[in-house]
């Protein structure tokens, strides 16, 4: 017969919540205990200052869930006999002689990130690829490196490897940067570049602006963890792979909750895998336009659309006759000088509508129109809904996630 309770168990839960998959693991932890609850939770966040429990026993509590921030507690976790769930854990938590050797946990399939990696890149008609692997090479960035690798081999393509680190390189960005970017520019172009998390995605991105290296039209970066602040705030934004943190911690929580109950007493061990693939600017490769007239058009609309520019500053810009401007790009692209200007601010709009809280008046001046009412019916003509409708669609699809 299960355990019954008598009083609301109590949860210690270490994660590192400073990135995003952590607190996508933390937001699935909350959701069992809203379904199946009430627990009480403290969070150990490796924030400065905060208030830990060195020994749980005196805390009272009645379980343990704990990801790979666990290292600076190790000598505490491995003395307690609380039942305790890892996530994601290291490699060496879980041979033999360790003491969490016993212990449940939940993985990331490491290698089914990597084959969707490659089968993403293929669909789009990549023939030459790359991996850059952790700065550590631990594990699970091997596999997702060897996932990537074997499906691409299956397929009948081979894939540059950015070789492990040396000990001065892990600790000297400098260092490893100028080594990245030989390799970088040695690789054959156009390549499809995967890098194993969003972090080493990003600093992929930046060597590649830094050396004059185009990125999607020279190299597509494809990361992991779907994390916002590295994807969004990257120019050109990051495409990421993003794995299921949230069914993760969900899982977690219903290994620890049937431990705490006695209805589970072995090891146990699940796995999760992708959710999606969070395609952005630095995958989405355009055909280079030849025409260089309209490719210097297209860039100076590309920067200042937003500005308050009109088709005589495009014109202006390129120091040839309207009539010559307007010709050749229509000839490229199948529209006006004035429909690109319109499509660079929509999207604009579109972005600002999805990501912020800005009122309309905001949104209007950083989109570069002159007015809200000449915005809304510009927005309802192409979309065929409000400003208002489109964002309302938004917070939905939010609620409905969460």
């Amino acid at each position: 017969m299960p355990k019954i309770f008598t009083q609301t168990p109590r949860v210690v839960v270490i994660l590192e919540t400073c990135v995003q998959p952590d607190r996508e693991k933390l937001d699935g932890i909350f959701k069992y205990v809203r379904f199946y609850g009430p627990w009480h939770l403290h969070i150990i966040q490796n924030r400065v200052g905060e208030q830990r429990i060195e020994h749980f026993e005196t805390w009272h509590a009645n379980g343990v869930i704990v990801g790979q921030s666990m290292l600076d507690m190790e000598e505490a976790l491995a003395q307690t006999r609380l039942p305790l769930v890892l996530i994601d854990p290291l490699s060496r938590h879980l041979v033999p002689t360790s003491p969490f050797s016993r212990c449940s946990y939940v993985q990331n399939d490491s290698v089914s990130v990597g084959v969707a990696a490659a089968d993403y890149f293929l669909k789009q008609g990549f023939k030459q690829f790359a991996y850059v692997g952790e700065s550590l090479d631990r594990p699970w960035s091997r596999g997702r490196g060897q996932g990537f690798i074997g499906r691409l081999r299956e397929a009948g393509f081979s894939c540059q490897t950015y070789a492990p680190l040396t000990a001065g390189e892990i600790s000297d960005w400098a260092l490893e940067q100028l080594n990245l970017t030989h390799w970088l520019s040695a690789l054959p172009k156009p390549v499809a570049l995967f890098a194993a998390m969003d972090i080493r995605a990003r600093q992929v991105l930046d060597t590649c602006l830094i050396s004059g290296i185009k990125v999607p039209e020279d190299v597509a970066i494809l990361g992991v963890d779907n994390d916002d602040q590295l994807c969004l705030g990257s120019f050109p934004t990051l495409s990421s792979i993003e794995c299921d943190m949230g069914w993760c911690g969900f899982m977690a929580a219903q290994l620890l909750d049937e431990q705490m109950r006695g209805k589970r007493k072995r090891k146990t061990v699940l796995i999760y895998g992708v959710k999606k693939i969070a395609e952005r600017q630095s995958t989405h490769f355009v055909q280079p336009v030849q025409d260089q007239l309209v490719a210097r058009a297209i860039e100076f609309i590309r920067l200042n659309a937003c500005e308050g520019i009109g088709v005589s500053d495009v014109v202006a810009y390129l120091k040839v006759s309207r009539r010559l401007a307007e010709l050749r790009f229509r000839k490229t692209c199948g529209r006006s000088l004035l429909d690109e200007i319109q499509a660079v601010r929509l999207e604009r709009v579109k972005r600002l509508l999805k990501e912020t809280d800005f009122p309309i008046r905001e949104v209007t001046d950083r989109s570069g129109y002159q007015t809200d009412d000449h915005l809304r019916r510009i927005f309802k003509r192409h979309f065929g809904i409000t400003m208002r409708e489109f964002r309302q669609q938004r917070l939905k699809k939010i609620r409905e996630l969460h």
